[in-house]
């Protein structure tokens, strides 16, 4: 399998110089000369996103991790300036630079792909199915990479700030070029952003996954293509583990909702009561038998951990397979970042401490006792009980279940958490009830029993702080609440003692950039 790596050299970034030499083109002609030499271009797109710079250590349950103030912070430790948001002092400069890098080169990927796709359109003659799931994954796979950078880099809670709109964010780069792309608006970004997703959704209409096509409609493509038989069977575990349709229509509401524009949430609560099976009055769906399944009793109690599905795989829209996951988790030959054994201080090691666990699951009621992410999802330390890690991730030798290998980028949960949050937005779809009904599903779902239920009499402040708790409690490891609290501008946040500004939540941009004059400063 040729790699693109090995064909697109980037001297620096999106913003520098790109060896694109008659070399690099005929190795490209032939990458892109038959159906196979695509595959393997899109294969390794995924590839590069799970590497450790991005999705299957940094963007997820490391540097955004810390961010989120959800770990201990432990003196000495390598990590200790990141939930101090000294972005300036060490990791932070290599890592926002390796951050940025990564993520471009994945967009520098993802581009060569699409213009080769439109310049060789002979080679999908015979396979239109294959030509059209590329095209969508591709492009909201663009997506997906640029929203993350400018949630990184760039400022939050647009839809409260209409006086940012005309701020220069992160560079938009849909051409493969040498040349630099310019950066652009915070409102010419979120368009680009919905133009991608868009057109994405269209050309994914006809994934297996989407259940628009009729039976049979996949059987030309699907001996030794791009469409595998378990894709097209009841379990597609493969779709799940590329940018399916849900997954697109799911990252367009998550896209919405970064925009923040009352619009914007109006049309993300159509796109998540889609995906989670559902209609605007019932508020709710199951989603059972359909392309997700809520995780039951029997998965998450396997005889051993490791057995366990404490990931919640079946819930995952869109999910990366890891490959040597023991070896990026692995701090020493003997130590994993996900093993919380004493001396903390002498290692690396992403952690809960027993305080904030008690705080997260509400300590002093039966929630605490009740809830699998408390009970089954975190891993105490023994018996002193002073420490708590991440079994999901957990790798160990032997011992390592399939889904231990996954990293959920997406789930199901997210789309219950934006609908509650748009059923509070006044207007047509002001629905508290209907709110609180989407809290109460995902609890339920979490071994939380009826009679614990949120009361519809809640008022709204009430309403959104238990949306807070959720993110709290949903995504521990995931590099999910960060971006949650930027995207509302939470002032105060739980475990650190400032006031969060854009100081906080902006990460600066890479020094190289800006020195290069690639990027003006943000």
């Amino acid at each position: 399998m040729i790699i693109l790596s090995i064909s697109l050299i980037i001297a620096g970034s999106c913003n520098k110089w790109l060896d694109i030499s008659s070399k690099t083109e005929i190795v490209s002609e032939q990458q892109f000369s038959n159906v196979t030499g695509f595959r393997d271009a899109v294969i390794g797109v995924y590839v590069k996103m799970a590497k450790p710079e991005l999705y299957s250590h940094e963007m997820t349950w490391r540097t955004v991790e810390f961010l989120s103030q959800q770990y201990a912070v432990v003196a000495g430790a390598p990590d200790i300036n990141v939930p101090k948001y000294l972005y300036t002092s060490d990791p932070l400069p290599s890592k926002r630079e390796s951050l940025w890098l990564g993520a471009y080169n994945v967009i520098s990927n993802i581009n060569q792909i699409l213009i080769y796709q439109e310049k060789n359109r002979e080679v999908f003659a015979q396979t239109p199915i294959t030509d059209s799931l590329i095209k969508g994954e591709m492009l909201a796979l663009r997506a997906f990479v640029h929203l993350d950078i400018m949630r990184l880099f760039g400022k939050g809670n647009l839809g409260n700030r209409p006086e940012i709109q005309n701020e220069y964010t992160v560079p938009y780069v849909t051409a493969f070029s040498k040349y630099p792309t310019p950066q652009r608006s915070y409102k010419e970004t979120i368009a680009l952003l919905r133009k991608d997703i868009e057109e994405a959704i269209e050309y994914l209409k006809c994934d297996p996954l989407s259940k628009l096509r009729p039976s049979g409609y996949w059987d030309a493509e699907v001996a030794g293509g791009f469409i595998s038989t378990t894709s097209v069977g009841t379990s597609m575990p493969n779709r799940k583990m590329r940018m399916n349709y849900w997954a697109a229509k799911a990252l367009y509401a998550r896209i919405l909702m970064w925009e923040g524009t009352s619009e914007s949430k109006a049309k993300a609560l159509k796109e998540a009561l889609e995906v989670m099976g559902s209609t605007l009055s019932d508020g709710l769906g199951t989603g059972d038998g359909a392309y997700y399944t809520w995780v039951t009793s029997s998965d998450i109690n396997g005889s051993y951990w490791y057995t366990s599905d404490l990931a919640f795989v079946n819930e995952q829209l869109f999910t990366l397979q890891v490959e040597k996951f023991m070896d990026i988790q692995s701090v020493t030959s003997t130590q994993s970042w996900f093993y919380c054994g004493p001396p903390y201080s002498q290692y690396s090691v992403a952690y809960l401490t027993d305080a904030r666990r008690k705080t997260i699951f509400e300590n002093g009621t039966s929630l605490i006792d009740a809830d699998w992410r408390a009970t089954r999802c975190l891993w105490a330390d023994g018996s002193s009980l002073t420490s708590w890690t991440i079994a999901k991730f957990y790798n160990i030798a032997n011992q390592s279940a399939s889904y231990s290998k996954r990293m959920p980028l997406i789930r199901i949960s997210e789309m219950y958490y934006i609908a509650a949050e748009c059923f509070l937005e006044q207007g047509a779809s002001y629905n508290k009830a209907l709110a609180v009904a989407c809290l109460n599903k995902v609890r339920n779902q979490r071994n939380i029993p009826i009679s614990y239920n949120l009361s519809s009499t809640m008022s709204e402040t009430d309403i959104r702080n238990e949306i807070t708790k959720e993110y709290l409690k949903e995504f521990i490891g995931e590099g999910q609440l960060f971006f949650y609290y930027k995207r509302l501008g939470l002032k105060y946040i739980l475990d650190y003692t400032g006031e969060m500004t854009d100081a906080e939540y902006q990460m600066p941009m890479p020094d190289s950039e800006i020195a290069s004059g690639g990027v003006r400063e943000n």
